[in-house]
């Protein structure tokens, strides 16, 4: 099996090389990384490398921990797709670098690995790149997975070629694990013989910080939506096909019993809104553009990308979509992070981890369907019900703070 992946992975390394010189030379970042041709000169104290945004989010969690402890650390942050470098970028500064991952080939490894000399490679979640993990070993490199896990899907592949897996995870000399579940998994590969070699610390991406909730960025967005301090925003994030209407019946039956909600539609897609306009206002009910001015509708449809957060930080109460249909959830936790409450329906299998984090906080609520929905935020916009909000940012025992503390300790040993 490894003679196969090396045989394959020589021969993408060729098929993208004479390609990839030419875009690095008319300045692509992207095949600079790939082809390990990146710019810096300096060396680093870690290497950390994320594949996505979901990923690279984690990643910055961690690096900001890391220099709030020790702001002279250097650091380079790869990423395996541009939207994962996007976020990267937001933190990049004096010590942190980024870059893109280089294709999984000995010859970019090597010059990634003999520009960076990084003291210690960190790799979040389970990205398995086998020539990457045996090159950073070949040079005594340690290596460190953070939030790592490993799903059923991934474990039944994994399977097929145990030998080899076995031999790639018992190169890394430390992993945190999401799970006792993701444990169990990585022990059948052999990983965790070793004393301490496995701390089950949890998910990281529960240590995002709250999204600063200033009065007036709050008025400023809530002024936009024309809603006014004694509206009820309820904002519906992630949409999918028949969600949309089952919370217009919810808005109008509140308003039958006198319970006024400005109810905001983001669709997960924004290529349905000029549909789902035509279908929402069938019975005659007035349906407002997020990007339109002087917004009087009770009802708004978001037609923007990338406000969402916003209009989180603003509600007074969150539903996110995919749920009350057979979708499996969308980011339950935005809302969250906004310092808002957040219902969802039962279909939550692609969030099960976000869902228990919620629930076990009195930071939301999951309904059987609309109708229970309906009758919750009734009592929510009574007083009758409360839910607790997110307040602090202290990463104390956090599952950031068990792995960062252990990369600092392990930097200042060597």
């Amino acid at each position: 099996m490894k003679l196969i992946y090396r045989l394959i992975s020589s021969l993408v390394y060729l098929f993208c090389r004479v390609y990839g010189h030419s875009r690095a030379k008319a300045g692509s970042e992207l095949w600079r990384g790939r082809l390990g041709l990146i710019k810096t000169n300096n060396t680093v104290d870690i290497w950390i490398h994320a594949s996505s945004v979901g990923e690279t989010k984690v990643a910055t969690y961690l690096t900001d921990y890391l220099l709030s402890h020790k702001p002279d650390l250097r650091i380079y942050l790869s990423t395996m797709t541009e939207a994962g470098q996007k976020v990267a970028r937001t933190i990049a500064g004096k010590n942190v670098a980024t870059g893109f991952l280089p294709l999984d080939h000995p010859s970019p490894l090597g010059r990634t690995l003999e520009t960076l000399k990084p003291k210690m490679m960190v790799i979040t979640e389970t990205e398995i790149w086998p020539n990457l993990i045996g090159e950073v070993a070949k040079r005594n490199i340690e290596i460190v997975l953070v939030n790592g896990r490993m799903s059923d899907a991934a474990f039944r592949k994994y399977k097929i070629a145990r030998k080899m897996f076995r031999d790639i995870l018992g190169r890394y000399q430390k992993l945190f694990l999401k799970t006792e579940a993701d444990k169990s998994r990585f022990e059948f590969f052999g990983v965790g013989t070793k004393d301490e070699q496995v701390i089950v610390a949890g998910d990281m991406k529960f240590d995002a910080p709250l999204l600063p909730r200033r009065a007036g960025r709050v008025q400023e967005i809530r002024s936009r939506l024309g809603a006014s301090e004694s509206d009820f925003l309820f904002v519906c994030g992630s949409t999918r096909p028949g969600e949309e209407q089952l919370l217009l019946e919810l808005a109008r039956t509140l308003k039958a019993e006198a319970l006024p909600i400005k109810l905001v539609l983001a669709p997960r897609h924004i290529d349905r809104i000029k549909q789902l306009q035509e279908d929402l206002s069938v019975d005659g009910d007035s349906v407002g553009l997020y990007s339109e001015r002087n917004l009087k509708s009770s009802l708004i449809l978001v037609d923007k990308m990338g406000c969402l957060n916003d209009l989180y930080l603003a509600a007074n109460l969150a539903f996110v979509g995919g749920t009350l249909v057979d979708i499996g959830g969308h980011n339950l936790l935005e809302p969250v992070w906004a310092g808002t409450p957040v219902l969802f329906g039962q279909s939550t299998g692609n969030v099960i981890e976000a869902k228990n984090y919620i629930l076990e906080n009195n930071y939301g609520a999951l309904v059987a369907d609309v109708t229970e929905m309906t009758e919750l935020v009734k009592k929510f916009i009574t007083g009758e019900i409360t839910f607790s909000i997110k307040k602090s940012d202290d990463l104390s025992h956090s599952a950031t703070s068990i792995a960062g503390d252990y990369i600092l300790q392990r930097l200042s040993d060597v």
